[in-house]
């Protein structure tokens, strides 16, 4: 009777989340409870937490479950929801390991301020890392709940952030070193987080010897930042902005008893603390965080290899270590997987048609049996990504200063035909920086057209002529130096290089271009080659691709204030002054109608000017072995969040 009445309890639960009613308080309380259940009476929640059940949910005039912590704003709601739902699922196997490539070559490092790849973020961070607050990303993204925080009260018109920080919670031990050797002597034992490592992190991001000009954007507007005692935190800024809620919430802690010293564990001198930590020792050692993996390993060339914490202060997730095998070939990847060697994989489109598509008109008896694709040992999905393609133009060299310029190099990209015949269907045209289903696009903007005639008149039009007639489009790119010096128009196109489909892409460029009179060199490079010729603009153009936050916030990538600033990521030097009046304006607006305006307005601005040429909008066919189950994509990035996976451990 008891398994009878369980079984019903996890079927209303499943039902309830399904219907993404968990916003509920009762629903909550049911997930709360069968969590329970599942887990055989653990407490969702670590002892320490008090007698909350769920420290986040107090309410106006609640006291703290940590005897010595005092609110300072009481009367305040906290501004935490109750958790919306609780992993692992019922009966899953909780010793798995899931195998996921990483196919982009040894990553340049692990310094979450200072690198910016989104695979570090994505695959390391958001596992190894932990946030004051985390989006409700399986239901409702707009809404948050506690992680590293129990309670946050926002006060002085949403300008001010209190936050109090759960007690007891532990770094993780670094991973990458001996500690054993006498040297690291300094390092061994155990170490608590606390709001003086919110407070370091505030300080690396916005030091300015610092070079993370891609994050400084977002702090410019910051007042101050403080630890009241060791578990309260307070952050003011200067003006209510839009964007202010999701950076305090999503701040992530920086361990200061590890980036603030040198190897021999000497803290770094005030004077020199910043450039220090550009180059810090630990960079390429690994991540330490206090989130649900630790970084366990990093073998250059070899893998990356992240366990579960033991010790994590909330939830446990389900599948025990993920593995990254580290190679630099794309294409070993279908035959990893293939081989079981991967439990996870997302599919080139090349291999998507011969393993995957090929088979859908073929009759099932005619279909081969031991074809993992086709005989169901391994389950595919298409899904839409949160991120878009582009091709970047350096506006600053002359060549693409004009946007006729830029607007014939889109016209003269075939981004329909590319995406049908090398991407075989999966994505459609973008036109912005936004999805396509973001109320900031506007409407009655059509992607431009593959018009090779159009592309060569707008050429013609900015001055480009073919004078010597051997072919190629000439002009005097300097007409005020005296001298009549005309230059053909040839450019190097950067491309990470191992890509099968953007060498086809690049080379089907190349081939219309050289038919209107211009010259294409592809520029291959491998990923961290790559970061760095971009970090350094030192391109003539790029492909490259975005990953979407949940709120549009396009200043980081188009305020003329980050075309200069070091490793900024307006690498194409976009300047616009209309655009720049419209985005201060987006970060101080927050009706949902006006915002979607403003966007579309910024959206003809980029349509006009073209310092992108958007291609498009990314559909990725993943595929996993049988074995992995409780598979969930969320509803905001990164798109392949595996907390809530299990992998069926082998009888």
């Amino acid at each position: 009777q008891f398994d009878t009445i369980e079984e019903r309890f996890i079927r209303q639960g499943q039902q309830l989340r399904a219907l993404g009613e968990s916003s509920d308080r009762l629903s909550s309380r049911i997930d709360r409870l069968i969590g329970r259940i599942e887990r055989g009476g653990v407490e969702a929640r670590p002892s320490s937490a008090g007698a909350s059940s769920s420290p986040g949910s107090a309410s106006a005039g609640e006291s703290s479950p940590y005897p010595n912590v005092t609110l300072l704003h009481p009367d305040e709601d906290n501004w935490l929801h109750p958790e919306e739902i609780f992993w692992p699922s019922a009966g899953a196997s909780l010793d798995g390991t899931l195998t996921r490539g990483w196919p982009s070559g040894d990553p340049k490092g692990f310094n979450p301020v200072t690198e910016n790849a989104g695979d570090v973020s994505s695959s390391i961070a958001h596992y190894v890392s932990a946030t004051l607050a985390r989006r409700m990303t399986w239901v409702d993204p707009d809404q948050w709940v506690g992680d590293l925080a129990w309670r946050v009260e926002v006060t002085n018109d949403k300008r001010e952030f209190t936050f109090y920080i759960k007690q007891g919670i532990q770094w993780h031990t670094p991973s990458g070193i001996d500690l054993d050797d006498s040297g690291f002597e300094w390092l061994r034992g155990k170490h608590e987080l606390t709001a003086h490592d919110f407070v370091f992190a505030y300080k690396m991001i916005t030091h300015p010897q610092v070079e993370n000009g891609f994050a400084k954007s977002y702090f410019q507007d910051l007042d101050s930042y403080e630890a009241i005692d060791d578990y309260t935190l307070v952050v003011r800024w200067k003006r209510k902005l839009y964007g202010n809620m999701g950076i305090s919430l999503g701040m992530e802690p920086l361990p200061e008893f590890l980036w603030a010293y040198d190897r021999n564990g000497s803290r770094f001198p005030e004077e020199t603390l910043g450039l220090r930590f550009n180059q810090h020792w630990y960079n390429n050692k690994g991540m330490v965080g206090v989130g649900p993996y630790r970084f366990a390993l990093y073998e250059p060339g070899s893998q990356i290899r992240l366990v579960r914490n033991e010790d994590y202060y909330g939830v446990k997730p389900a599948i025990r270590e993920l593995l990254y095998p580290i190679y630099t070939d794309p294409n070993k990847t279908l035959i990893k997987l293939k081989a079981r060697e991967l439990s996870f994989a997302s599919l080139r489109p090349g291999q998507y048609r011969e393993e995957v598509l090929k088979w859908r008109d073929i009759p099932e008896e005619k279909r081969p049996k031991n074809n993992p694709f086709v005989n169901g040992d391994l389950i595919c999905e298409n899904k839409l990504n949160f991120v878009y393609y582009y091709l970047g133009w350096n506006g600053n060299k002359p060549l693409f200063a004009d946007k006729r310029v830029r607007q014939a190099m889109t016209m003269a990209l075939n981004r329909q035909g590319i995406i049908d015949n090398v991407y075989v269907g999966l994505g459609t045209v973008s036109s912005s920086p936004y999805l396509a289903d973001n109320p900031g696009n506007d409407p009655d903007i059509e992607p431009y057209p593959f018009d090779l005639a159009g592309a060569a008149a707008l050429l013609a039009e900015a001055g480009w002529e073919d004078s010597d007639g051997d072919g190629l489009l000439d002009k005097d790119l300097d007409p005020d130096d005296g001298e009549d010096t005309r230059s053909n128009f040839t450019f190097k196109f950067l491309i990470y290089g191992n890509s099968p489909e953007y060498s086809s892409m690049a080379n089907i460029f190349k081939e219309d271009l050289l038919r209107i009179g211009v010259k294409m060199d592809v520029d291959k490079a491998d990923w961290s080659l790559m970061q760095k010729k971009m970090d350094e603009k030192n391109f003539d153009a790029f492909t490259g691709g975005w990953g979407l936050s949940w709120e549009t916030d396009p200043y980081q990538l188009w305020h003329s204030s980050q075309a200069d600033i070091p490793r900024g990521s307006n690498r194409v030097g976009f300047r616009n002054a209309e655009a720049d009046e419209l985005i201060e304006t987006l970060r101080e607006t927050f009706e949902p109608a006006e915002r979607a305006k403003l966007l579309q307005r910024f959206h003809r601005i980029l349509h006009d000017e073209q310092p992108y040429t958007f291609f498009r909008y990314r559909v990725d066919p993943f595929c996993w072995w049988n074995d992995v189950e409780d598979v969930r994509f969320p509803k905001s990035s990164p798109l392949v969040n595996t907390i809530p996976w299990s992998v069926r451990a082998n009888p």
